[in-house]
């Protein structure tokens, strides 16, 4: 009776602590599996972090973006109309540095000898003096 009694003792002890063996063996590796998992959380709110920061830099970026095309539409503007007045003032000088640019226009328009008198104050001679200079050759 002591003999099986024994066995089944035996038996049971060895299997006793080969559960405790593989107890531990899982708290070891439950352990590492917990150590592993912090590691990776740590990088992945590092990650989420720079992340929100190339964000924010993105739209500080895309402001500044915006402001410098409002400066840009704005200078284009000034550009234009800087450039109408040169435009202006050039043609302002190029008629009013000859005396007789607006009678020489009329002329080229078809006015006559008598238009030119009355309207411009000129003499007989001088309206046709500018006739046979800058009118057509169909005019006489």
């Amino acid at each position: 009776m002591n003999n099986p009694l024994m066995a089944v003792l035996i038996i049971e002890a060895v299997t006793i602590v080969v559960m405790l063996l593989l107890l531990l063996w899982l708290v070891r590796v439950q352990l590492k599996i917990k150590h592993d998992y912090q590691v990776l959380n740590d990088i992945v709110h590092s990650n989420s972090n720079d992340i929100a920061g190339l964000c924010s830099a993105a739209l500080m970026i895309d402001n500044r973006i915006a402001t410098v095309d409002d400066r840009i539409a704005a200078t284009d503007g000034q550009i234009d109309n800087l450039a109408a007045k040169i435009t202006e003032a050039a043609q302002n000088d190029q008629s009013s540095s000859h005396p007789y640019s607006g009678d020489i226009r009329k002329v080229r328009s078809g006015a006559s000898i008598n238009e030119l008198m009355q309207n411009s104050g000129l003499s007989h001679d001088e309206a046709a003096l500018l006739i046979r200079l800058h009118g057509s050759k169909t005019q006489s």
